[in-house]
C-alpha cells in the first residue's frame, strides 16, 4: 500500500488499526510505503539527551517530536526518505524477531544493489550501512502478539542533515547518507519504491498487490 506524505501520528493509528485487525481476524501481510513531514522519533531506548536542540527549537524549525513504542533510539524522518511499515504475522512465517530484522535489512541491501550500491550490516547495530560510520537506513520494530509494526526508513534525497538535530541511533559518530549521494545519476522516489517492493517480495517470498488505504481499513 503506497501513500504520499503522511503525518507520523496518522501513520501510527493506521498501523495500530491494521495490527489489531490482523490479530483478531487474520488476513494478508501488508507493506505500507510513505514519506513523513519533518519528524524526530524517540524509541524505547531514546533519551531527551539525544536531541541536539530543545523541543521548542525543533518546533520552530517545523520538526515534530514523538516518543514511540518501537525499538531503538532517536531517528529523523522527513521528505526525501522512504519509510516502510510492514504488518507481518511472524507466526505464519515461523520467524523470530531477530530473523525478521535481518530480513528487513536484507530487503534494504537488495533494493540498494539494484542501483549499484553496496551496503552491509554491522553486527550488534540494526540498520544498513555504506561505510563504518555511514548509515543509509534505520530499522526499528514493534511486535504485538507476533504481529509487527513500524519497520525501516531509507534515505534517498533528504535535504535536512539529521546530525544537526539529533544523535542518530544514540551514536554521535554516525553520518546519515542518502542514496543519491552514492549514484552517478539521481534516482526518483518512485524508482526506490519499486526497488524496495521488488526486494521485499523476493526476500519474503510474497506477491504484493497494490491496494488503496480505504480497502485495507475495511472491516473483515
Amino acid at each position: 500500500m503506497e501513500l504520499t506524505e503522511c503525518d507520523y501520528l496518522q501513520a501510527i493509528e493506521i498501523q495500530r488499526s491494521m495490527v489489531a485487525k490482523k490479530i483478531s481476524t487474520g488476513g494478508p501481510d501488508v507493506l505500507i510505503l510513505l514519506e513523513h513531514p519533518p519528524t524526530v522519533t524517540l524509541g524505547t531506548r531514546g533519551r531527551e539527551s539525544h536531541l541536539l536542540m530543545s523541543r521548542e527549537e525543533l518546533a520552530h524549525r517545523g520538526v515534530a517530536v514523538h516518543v514511540v513504542d518501537r525499538g531503538g533510539e532517536a531517528t529523523y524522518h522527513g521528505p526525501g526518505q522512504l519509510v516502510c511499515y510492514p504488518i507481518v504475522d511472524l507466526r505464519s512465517r515461523g520467524c523470530s524477531i531477530r530473523d525478521y530484522v535481518s530480513l528487513l535489512e536484507e530487503t534494504i541491501i537488495g533494493a540498494l544493489a539494484l542501483f549499484g550500491v553496496t551496503a552491509f550490516r554491522r553486527p550488534g547495530r540494526a540498520g544498513v550501512w555504506t561505510g563504518m560510520t555511514d548509515k543509509i537506513a534505520s530499522v526499528g520494530v514493534r511486535v504485538r502478539q507476533r504481529v509487527t509494526s513500524h519497520g525501516f526508513s531509507l534515505n534517498v534525497a533528504m535535504t535536512v542533515d539529521p546530525g544537526e538535530l539529533i544523535i542518530s541511533c544514540g551514536m554521535s559518530e554516525i553520518r546519515m547518507v542518502n542514496l543519491n549521494e552514492l549514484v552517478e545519476v539521481p534516482v526518483t522516489m518512485e524508482a526506490v519504491r519499486a526497488a524496495v517492493t521488488q526486494s521485499f517480495a523476493g526476500v519474503f517470498q510474497a506477491t504484493l498487490v497494490p491496494l488503496p488505504l480505504d480497502r485495507m481499513m475495511e472491516p473483515a
